[in-house]
């Protein structure tokens, strides 16, 4: 219990703060309230914002972009009916080219206080789509409000600045970011007395999330979540007779303690924590549901009774209820309406199996589909409150809106001809369905539809899936159809094949760039190896020069009978017979391998796609379509001789053309390169002289600045110490005399130099030094001009640090940035008089250096002294910032 408090708040603890540019974070917040109308109406509202840092200032404060994402509304009346409305799956538009509107907001945070909060620019109220088909409760119409305004907008972020998750009527949470955030429900318990064999009998399972509890030796486990909504957590026991099959329904911020005794599980199960009761409800669910449940029906079945289905289904849901009215007092409505939610769909989902596994007939000895069935069995589906289900991404509602789709496509084949396909099933999801059931409808005919297509067959699909693209706000639909659609656009007519190898069962690597030169025929086949056997006669009649067939059986297929015809294939000359891995993540990124047996794609002699998917199920129809496209794929290499002859003649007056011009150009441009090698001669030349001209200048200076200090010294009596400077001075002058002869030195050098000169100094001003190298910096391959870096020190010393004693402090911050070493040079001084500041200071060793940097700029890399007072931290600083090109 201690554990959940971190959980809870170590998503949103400052958040903000934590933020760089670019950064972004997804909250989603709701409001509800209850109106005195109508017997008290209740509504209640959810936004998901997104947050995303756009700078900040150097007064701290901190500019982001808001944008609402969706907006969702709904109203329950007192008779319990739903209504509302959302943004984020719109009415379908059909060849229109509108767009989603989605507000956006400037807020401004400083200090933990909002300072400002617009709109940019002139907001568009984002439409908001029915979530089912309007209706009237009490005689009046339910209306709705704006979907957002500023005053819900500050509230969320005034929210999210104070940490505070939730009240009475508002609360928030973190559903995304771009950085890590911490989770937010936590699943954990001990299994005493644990087994090997109990362990592989047990699985905690978060579908949807692909996390698995682990238990260790002693039966401990932990398993944190993060969770956006309310979601299924399976707990699974594998009994005998019958496994245990718990759906542990937890939402964010939930505590779930699961105790139990391996020697005798299902007796000894002890729920503790937040969720303890909702668990509690699971288990006795699981328990009638083993005892009971509506049998499922085996496909091609003859002998079946409706009535002893319909019995069954109602005594199912007497048990169902009885234990679920039992503790409709005692856990979350959220849990109750779940549980209640899942049964009514599953026995929904119960009866479109019985219909579609007994070919929608009441009884076998019905003559006509959809008759003899009691008024109440299709009633219960089709007036199924699917548009107001938020549980998207639970499997038992998506699996239902499947099975919904293949119902109503046969129920609307009575009245349409009995058409069956993608547009017959598009025109009907936008018929009958509304929102995610819509979207998800086609969203799975897509997919079906583009793993069934050739690459021609897909370009009639363009308009549809641009609409669909267009329409859906919901990316986990689109991101799945545009990834297959990419895949299916690779094979254009004219582009290189996508597949360019092919990993085989065995490990190894089947490279197609070995058949380059002929037309490759690449036929894979899923099930049956002997189908293949329909391509021997084909094999038999292609030129074997011309072309080549690889012939690729996916392995793993144990329920199927072996392959009679593999060896006359592999005897063939002209044959690859291979048998590929059964799943492999980069062949299904390049080829859609699903919903069919046996396919081929053809390419020419430059692996070229001519023609993919070819259907070999229909055999006639795939003998027109090979022969056609191995004639397209040989056809673009062969020529005529009247055809090569012109071509050679072509050939041969532009290589001629081509030679002579060639040659003009190579002499024009070696008498080019060798002037403008003379001309970067002298140039050269003329820039070291007058390098080695500014260093003369600067080599006096610092001496006459030295022996300044060192008389200051012999003045005030100071011999000793005049001594040692003079030692020290020594030795200095040695290192700055050899170097004098190198217009580069290594940093190393430069640096010793330095520590020289500023122990020197110390013994004049009594002031702390440092220097700070980056780690990423090696100073013995890096090489600076000499005698850069001494003026910047001097200047720091005599100007800022000769008034401030032992107080003062000089800092050499040194590091890389791009292709330039940047070098800082601190003090913690009285700071600059206002002309001084920028890069226009006119001390005489100042100006040496900029006049060294600019001989030395190029025009790829410039660089630069920049002279700096920052006043924002705790020591007020003087820089003087030098920045160097390096190779």
């Amino acid at each position: 219990m201690l554990w959940l408090p971190q959980l809870v708040f170590a998503q949103a603890e400052n958040v903000l703060l934590k933020m760089k540019p670019g950064d972004w974070f997804d909250a989603s917040a709701k409001t509800s309230v209850h109106i005195d109308v109508l017997g008290g109406l209740y509504e209640l509202r959810q936004y998901d914002v997104k947050y995303t840092l756009k700078g900040i200032k150097t007064n701290g404060s901190r500019d982001y972009q808001l944008t609402i994402e969706r907006s969702r509304i709904k109203s329950r009346f007192p008779d319990h009916n739903w209504m509302g409305y959302d943004s984020y799956y719109p009415s379908y538009l059909q060849s229109s080219e509108e767009t989603l509107v989605k507000p956006g907001f400037a807020l401004q945070i400083k200090d933990g206080k909002i300072t400002s909060l617009k709109t940019n620019g002139d907001i568009q109220i984002p439409t908001l789509h029915p979530i089912q088909v309007l209706r009237t409760s009490g005689g009046i119409l339910s209306a709705t409000a704006p979907a957002v305004d500023t005053g819900i907008v500050r509230r969320i972020s005034e929210a999210i600045i104070k940490n505070t998750p939730s009240t009475a009527e508002f609360s928030w949470q973190l559903s995304a970011a771009s950085f890590p955030i911490g989770k937010n429900t936590l699943i954990r318990g001990k299994i005493s007395n644990m087994t090997d064999t109990v362990e592989k009998k047990l699985l905690l399972y978060a579908a949807g999330l692909y996390q698995e509890a682990v238990f260790e030796k002693d039966g401990t486990f932990s398993m944190p979540l993060f969770l956006t909504g309310g979601r299924d957590i399976s707990l699974t026991y594998r009994g005998e007779p019958k496994s245990l099959n718990v759906s542990l329904f937890v939402e964010p911020g939930d505590t779930l303690v699961i105790d139990a005794d391996g020697k005798n599980f299902e007796s000894s199960i002890v729920f503790s924590g937040e969720a303890a009761k909702t668990a509690n409800l699971a288990i006795d669910l699981a328990f009638i549901s083993r005892k009971q449940g509506t049998p499922e029906l085996a496909y091609g079945i003859v002998d079946f009774s409706l009535d002893d289905f319909m019995k069954q289904q109602q005594r199912d849901k007497s048990s169902f209820d009885l234990v679920l009215n039992k503790y409709k007092r005692l856990v979350p409505e959220n849990a109750w309406t779940y549980y209640n939610l899942k049964f009514i769909y599953g026995q929904a989902k119960a009866k479109l199996n019985f219909l579609l596994k007994t070919k929608y007939r009441s009884s076998p000895q019905s003559e006509e589909i959809f008759e003899g069935f009691p008024k109440d069995f299709f009633n219960s589906i089709d007036t199924l409150p699917i548009q107001m289900n938020d549980y998207t991404d639970n499997y038992w509602y998506t699996s239902f809106i499947h099975d919904f789709g293949l119902y109503m496509g046969d129920k609307v084949g009575r009245i349409n001809g009995g058409q069956y396909g993608f547009l017959a099933g598009y025109a009907m999801s936008l018929t009958y369905l509304r929102r995610f059931p819509l979207y998800f409808s086609l969203s799975e005919a897509f997919d079906q539809e583009l793993g069934e297509s050739n690459w021609k067959q897909a370009q009639r699909l363009k308009p549809y899936y641009e609409d669909f693209v267009r329409n859906c706000g919901d990316t986990a639909l689109t991101n799945l159809v545009t990834q297959k659609w990419k895949i299916a656009d690779r094979w254009a007519p004219g582009n290189i094949s996508p597949l360019r190898q092919l990993k085989l069962a065995d490990g190894t690597i089947l490279d197609l760039n070995k058949f380059k030169g002929k037309a490759i025929s690449l036929t894979f086949n899923f099930h049956y190896p002997d189908k293949m056997r329909d391509l021997l006669e084909r094999i038999k009649k292609t030129d074997p020069k011309k072309v080549h067939f690889i012939i690729a059986q996916l392995g793993g297929q144990e329920n199927f009978p072996k392959s009679t015809v593999d060896s006359v294939l592999k005897a063939l000359p002209n044959v690859t017979y291979s048998e590929l891995e059964e799943y492999e993540d980069q062949r299904e990124q390049k080829i859609l391998l699903g919903y069919w047996d046996i396919k081929t794609f053809i390419l020419d002699p430059d692996l070229k796609v001519i023609d993919d998917n070819i259907d070999e199920e229909n055999h006639y129809q795939a003998e027109k379509d090979f022969d056609a496209a191995i004639k397209r794929a040989l056809t673009a290499k062969t020529m005529s001789r009247e055809a090569k002859a012109e071509l050679i003649k072509t050939i041969g007056w532009s290589a001629g053309s081509i030679l002579v011009a060639f040659l003009i150009f190579l002499w024009i441009y070696k008498v080019r390169v060798r002037n403008l090698k003379r001309k970067e001669a002298v140039k050269r030349q003329i820039k070291e002289l007058e390098i080695k001209a500014i260093r003369s200048q600067m080599n006096p200076h610092f001496l006459f600045n030295a022996l300044n200090s060192i008389q200051s010294l012999i003045n005030n009596k100071g011999y000793k110490e005049a001594s040692i400077y003079l030692e020290k001075f020594s030795l200095l002058m040695r290192r700055v005399l050899n170097n004098s002869e190198h217009t580069f030195v290594t940093l190393s050098d430069e640096l010793e130099a330095v520590t020289l000169y500023c122990e020197l100094e110390k013994l004049r001003f009594d002031f702390a030094f440092s220097i700070d190298l980056a780690t990423e910096i090696n100073v013995q391959l890096i090489e600076i001009p000499g005698m850069i870096i001494q003026p910047l020190v001097e200047n720091a010393v005599v100007h800022g640090l000769s008034r401030k004693g032992n107080e003062g402090v000089l800092q050499i911050q040194i590091g890389l940035i791009q292709n330039s070493i940047k070098i800082e040079v601190r003090d913690n001084g009285p700071g600059l008089k206002a002309e001084e500041k920028g890069t226009q200071s006119n001390g005489f060793g100042l100006k040496l250096v900029r006049e060294r940097l600019n001989l030395l700029n190029t025009n790829n890399v410039q660089g630069k002294l920049t002279l700096s007072r920052n006043l924002a931290e705790a020591i007020h600083w003087t820089a003087a910032t030098l920045i160097i090109p390096i190779d």
